[in-house]
């Protein structure tokens, strides 16, 4: 069960990702965490409730002149297989040009276990391309539900490393689709060093005789 400690700490990784963003391409923003007892997981968003857990509520990228892009965020996080630590089982983040989230521009997707042949980390992109078209009418993929680039499942990174925010608010900043705050550079990149260094430490616990073994070539032990 998602005891108190867990939940406090579900919210405390909301208010990471809060600071993430009120620091480089937002003001004021205040993500949240709701517990689902119905599934024993808690959700992160913006302005959800108890009531609309999976509800995705999109917030404007700007700090100051309107950008008139939204990004719709919302991650379910639950203890591992040990019930020890928590971790993302699912993850949206999506890029809009309305806040009613109804002009897709692109949406990263993360889903532990997925399992309808899809990879668990992946892109898509609201897009049309010929050349794809004709790709996809040549290879008959075309057929399968009427498929266009826009249904493709781009793999990016798999279960480990798959993108995050920080990805996305490199993309909006870097491609000067979002006026970002001064100093964004160093606060994107301090933040993804703490999401690597989790993640490492989470594969060194599914893989300690790979951990050793490395720790024995670099002489360290």
């Amino acid at each position: 069960m998602l005891d108190s400690q867990f939940r406090k700490q579900a919210q405390g990784f909301a208010d990471e990702l809060s600071n993430l963003l009120n620091r480089t391409v937002c003001r004021g923003i205040r993500l949240n965490s709701v517990r689902d007892r119905s599934r024993n997981v808690v959700w992160v968003g913006y302005r959800i409730t108890e009531t609309q857990l999976t509800s995705v509520e999109a917030l404007e990228l700007t700090t100051g002149k309107r950008s008139g892009i939204f990004c719709g965020l919302s991650l379910q996080l639950g203890l591992d297989e040990e019930g020890e630590y928590l971790m993302v089982q699912s993850s949206f983040m999506g890029l809009f040009r309305d806040g009613e989230m109804t002009e897709t521009l692109c949406h990263f997707d993360y889903e532990r276990d997925k399992q309808d042949g899809y990879p668990e980390a992946h892109m898509q992109i609201e897009a049309t391309s010929k050349v794809w078209e004709d790709v996809l009418r040549r290879s008959g993929a075309a057929g399968e539900q009427n498929r266009t680039l826009a249904k493709l499942h781009l793999p990016v990174g798999g279960r480990r490393f798959r993108p995050t925010l920080e990805d996305v608010i490199e993309f909006v900043a870097s491609e000067r689709l979002v006026e970002p705050l001064p100093g964004w550079e160093a606060v994107v990149g301090e933040s993804r060093a703490k999401f690597q260094e989790k993640q490492l430490r989470a594969a060194i616990r599914r893989n300690p005789d790979a951990a050793r073994q490395a720790m024995q070539d670099l002489g360290l032990i």
